[in-house]
């Protein structure tokens, strides 16, 4: 379903409770679709504190977690001195492309995310993607969440203090990095870049990159400084300081006994001494290496000179904007020649639907084919494009397997070397035929594989794996593949972080980058390394083979580093000219760049190490919680429903009094089923007609298939404010009504970007207006088709590119008494278009259309559509609408300039020119027996002019047009003022100016 599953619901619910389908008010609703692919067989392995839960193929994987589980348990027990009183549920998925389509979250997951702990009901969920040894580093950092949670809230209830309040986001992550496993090459990488690029935030102000990765890093970085300052013992004294004060900043200072700009300063001082003596000693990429790449961030880069000698530079990237793969052309030095072009554009349809932006590598065959993956559907596949010719030539789709990653051409071009993940989450290096669609598996066990690349003989495949006797510990080396015979050598061995290797044209040497501890313990930048492909030098080289247990090797190798910077460098490429082609992170984005004169630093003593290959032959693998013996049980998922929200409500309206009502929702584990329940009153307080104003709903919503579904049943009783009704007075339209119904949809999305919505209800009608001396029974049966797409950008106040459109066609119908029988007609079309990188022009366009007996009226009016007329003034059978903007930033940062906004959010304060129009006309806008009532009507133009002197707006043309303010608060709420000029007959006549303040979201 939608990712913001919560709000449609909600918007059924209420929907429901009337008799006609949703199409008839216009309450359909954009947004991208979260699909659900794969029909998962859900098990359930108990442990001593844990219910796991896993589907069979990746029965092995799950096992492995429950044991990680079980053994960080331990650990945060002692170190929170505190026990959970509840079993921890565990959601495992073999896959990133599996754990996206996660019901537990409504909201979309991206590349990157490791996992996520949900507070309402406790879930830890993660996916193992390959990796253990970081699946095993998730687990505990949610653990940590986990612990954290049941931490602070016990100690606010212990001193009876109200559970409103929580540790800084921060504190949180910052110490899930931190008791989640020794700090990581990343890590240092971060923290490198942040100093020398005095991009280092201080403490004080850390709330400026809430939520960033460097907010992670700066708070794991902040809570090693306190340990080894203060004691680890203080992190846990904060915790239990919490319901001291509700500004932490007074517990730290509380905690330490010292005030928090003092701790802040010493902590500033503390990385400074650590960083600035290593950061002496190395070069920012900038100063070593031209850039190709200025706008947003760009990674993956690959060259291709073509037939007619033009040289590119591709690489995926994001403007600030879609992802897309770009290419920029260079001379023979290496200098743009111009700016980027997007060579194929992404994230705008199924096809292309999302890069691997920092995972997966491309790589461009000698006669120009690029091999490239996206996700597309429910797993990832591998296109192939064909530069010289501009165009797509193929797209290889695997039914086993589900991730894709860095797929490398052979020499020849006709076949295909990837890293791939199955349904039972382990990675293994694949080779594909081209020509024979052959598929070959080359590997098959436990340990992790990245970045293959062939040789240019096409004997080799070179390939970065944990396969060796310290990858226990999460050191990764290199190797090669031998296709001849099926065994696999070493390239490199020891306590590194090798990674994304790459033959040199003439196949004397593999290039790559590595990480490598220095002498107190952290890690250096990663830098780029070449290793000379001779044979090694010592002993007798024994090959590994594949099937081999303990294979033993020895030698030496010389390797060569060739820079030495102060944070990452990524994926590097031999041109055919000897020069280098690399990505960089520096000032917390990532840069295509070159570096020449290869041979010359391959050259020089001083980069020259020779590394140790022998291993001792023995090899790893974590412990699995299996068998009853370990205490474990497994069972089938059986859905259990259990509470999400109770709510009571009581508000106070002008019209219906004092009203009030309660709403439920339950749902089970995997949030793949939903019961929602809704009651409420409209009698007035203390009169006798409690029970005919009565109101309640029960639906049930499925959404564990690819085709969501949902049904429901509903009594709305007493009166009812609608001035939607035909048939209620214009200017007061109360009545009342009973309806008794019962109402099913389904929502089948075409792609992430695309769905269809069929809805369908029968109901019962009983409606009442005095007034107008109507009393009209009717059976209604109303059904609606729906086609909504969307593919839009968001950003902080609204969309800012792309499209979205939605059509819908609905028919209503009295199947007892002929009294009702309206057709429905709907069109909505919003195009954004960035005519500047931070400027976008907006442009809607909307048509409705009700037709038939008893066809229900639409409205317009107020800060949602047509700006500078009342809250639904304009109301019509027949409407349409347009609105025009553009959107331009004027204040970036405004805290900066005025501190007191700082707390609130706020990051830009944004502009708009706006332009809105729209006519709403009837056929017959007043009955015979109103026109009776008011004297009758002479013309069209005697019927407009009353119906302006009501504030009525049919049958002429308006439009607003002026200027706006936008401003987001807390990075949700948007604040809205309008202020221009209203304007009537077709725009021939002015009207008076207007002021609007609102909040909400642009269209």
């Amino acid at each position: 379903m939608k990712a913001h599953r919560w709000l449609a619901l909600l918007i059924v619910a209420f929907v429901w409770s009337d008799q006609a389908a949703i199409a008839q008010y216009g309450l359909y609703h954009f947004g991208r679709n979260k699909i659900q692919y794969d029909d998962f067989d859900w098990q359930i392995l108990k442990t001593e504190h844990f219910d796991i839960y896993y589907y069979p193929e990746m029965q092995e994987l799950a096992e492995y977690g429950a044991s990680f589980a079980e053994e960080v348990y331990d650990e945060l027990e002692h170190r929170f001195n505190t026990s959970l009183n509840h079993r921890v549920p565990m959601i495992f998925y073999a896959s990133n492309l599996h754990f996206k389509q996660t019901n537990v979250t409504p909201g979309f997951i991206p590349d990157g995310v490791g996992g996520f702990f949900e507070f309402l009901k406790g879930r830890v969920v993660i996916p193992a993607n390959g990796n253990i040894h970081q699946f095993k580093r998730v687990v505990r950092h949610e653990m940590v969440h986990v612990f954290t949670y049941a931490k602070v809230i016990r100690v606010l209830r212990d001193h009876r203090v109200p559970t409103d309040r929580f540790l800084p986001l921060w504190f949180t992550e910052g110490i899930a990095e931190y008791w989640s496993g020794p700090a990581e090459h990343q890590h240092e990488m971060v923290i490198r870049d942040a100093l020398f690029s005095n991009m280092f935030v201080p403490l004080e102000n850390m709330y400026r990159i809430s939520g960033s990765y460097q907010m992670y890093k700066q708070g794991e970085a902040f809570f090693r400084f306190i340990s080894e300052t203060y004691g680890e013992e203080k992190i846990l004294e904060m915790m239990e300081n919490l319901w001291r004060d509700r500004d932490f900043r007074r517990v730290t200072e509380i905690t330490l006994q010292e005030d928090f700009l003092v701790t802040a300063d010493r902590w500033d001082k503390w990385m400074r001494k650590i960083y600035y003596p290593r950061l002496q000693e190395a070069d920012a990429p900038s100063l070593i290496a031209d850039g190709l790449s200025y706008r947003g961030f760009a990674s993956k880069p690959v060259y291709y000179r073509y037939n007619d000698g033009t040289r590119k530079v591709i690489y995926t990237g994001n403007e600030g904007s879609y992802s897309n793969v770009f290419a920029v052309e260079v001379d023979t030095a290496f200098v743009p020649a111009g700016k980027a072009k997007v060579l194929i554009r992404g994230e705008r349809d199924n096809r292309f639907e999302a890069f691997h932006l920092f995972e997966s590598q491309m790589d461009v065959s000698e006669d120009g084919k690029l091999a490239f993956v996206t996700k597309s559907g429910a797993r990832d596949v591998v296109h192939v494009f064909d530069l010289e010719a501009d165009k797509m030539l193929a797209t290889y789709e695997f039914d086993d397997l589900i991730a894709i990653y860095s797929p490398a051409w052979n020499p020849d071009g006709t076949g295909l070397a990837f890293m791939s993940i199955d349904q039972s989450g382990f990675a293994d290096l694949y080779t594909y035929d081209t020509q024979t669609a052959a598929l070959r598996k080359l590997t098959d066990d436990h340990y992790d594989v990245r970045d293959p690349a062939w040789s240019p003989d096409g004997r080799y495949i070179a390939f970065t794996s944990d396969r060796t006797a310290v990858g226990h510990h999460g050191y990764y080396n290199l190797f090669i593949y031998d296709l001849t015979d099926g065994h696999i050598e070493y390239v490199t061995y020891g306590q590194r972080k090798d990674f994304a290797p790459t033959w040199s044209p003439d196949g004397q040497h593999l290039m790559f980058t590595s990480a490598v501890p220095e002498h107190d313990g952290r890690w250096s930048a990663q830098d780029i390394w070449v290793a000379d492909m001779s044979p090694p030098s010592g002993p007798q080289i024994a090959s590994t083979a594949l099937v081999d247990t303990k294979p033993v090797f020895q030698g030496r190798r010389t390797l060569h580093r060739l820079t030495k910077v102060t944070s990452a460098t990524f994926d590097p490429q031999w041109t055919d000219d000897g020069n280098v082609i690399f990505a960089s992170f520096e000032q917390f984005r990532f840069t295509v760049r070159q570096l020449d004169d290869v041979d010359a630093l391959i050259a020089a003593p001083k980069n020259t190490e020779r590394v140790d290959l022998t291993d001792t032959g023995e090899r790893w693998a974590f412990e699995r919680t299996e068998g009853e013996d370990l205490g474990t049980e497994r069972v089938r998922y059986r859905r259990k429903y259990q509470l999400d929200i109770a709510q009571g409500a009581l508000s106070q309206n002008p019209v219906l009094g004092t009203t009030g009502g309660a709403m439920v929702a339950f749902s089970d584990m995997l949030g793949d089923e939903f019961i929602y329940a809704t009651v409420f009153n409209t009698g007035t307080a203390g009169n006798r007609d409690f029970l005919e104003s009565f109101s309640a709903m029960v639906s049930r919503y499925h959404l564990n298939g690819r085709a969501n579904f949902g049904y429901g049943i509903y009594r709305f009783g007493g009166l009812r404010y609608d001035i939607t009704d035909p048939d209620a007075p214009s200017e007061f339209p109360l009545f009342t009504e009973t309806i008794w119904g019962a109402q099913g949809m389904v929502s089948y999305p075409l792609s992430m970007f695309r769905r269809i919505e069929l809805n369908t209800s029968l109901s019962w009608s009983d409606k009442n207006i005095p007034i107008r001396q109507i009393d009209r029974q009717a059976l209604l049966l109303s059904n609606s088709i729906s086609l909504t797409h969307d593919n839009a950008l968001y950003s902080y106040n609204g969309p800012i590119q792309g499209r979205r459109s939605s059509f819908t066609l609905a028919y209503t119908t009295d199947v007892l008494n002929s009294n009702v029988s309206y057709y429905s007609l709907i069109g909505d079309v919003r195009n954004y278009w960035r005519i500047a990188p931070r400027v976008t022009f907006a442009s809607w366009g909307q048509a409705r259309m009700n037709f038939g007996r008893e066809s229900r009226l639409y409205v317009a009016g107020g800060s949602w559509d047509l700006r500078g007329f009342g809250f639904f003034d304009v109301r019509g059978q027949k409407m349409w609408f347009t609105s025009h903007e553009l959107r331009f930033p004027l204040v970036d940062f405004p805290g900066l300039i005025l501190p007191f906004l700082q707390p609130f959010g706020i990051v830009n304060i944004k502009g708009a020119l706006f332009f809105d129009a729209a006519h709403a006309w009837n056929d017959e806008y007043f009955r015979e027996d109103y026109r009776n009532a008011e004297g009758g009507f002479d013309d069209a133009e005697a019927r407009n002019n009353f119906s302006r002197d009501r504030n009525l707006f049919a049958g002429e043309t308006l439009g607003s047009a002026g200027v706006g303010l936008r401003m987001n608060l807390f990075g949700g709420i948007v604040l809205r003022y309008d202020y221009g000029r209203r304007y009537r007959d077709g725009f021939e006549r002015q009207d008076k100016v207007f002021r609007q303040f609102f909040f909400g979201y642009n269209f």
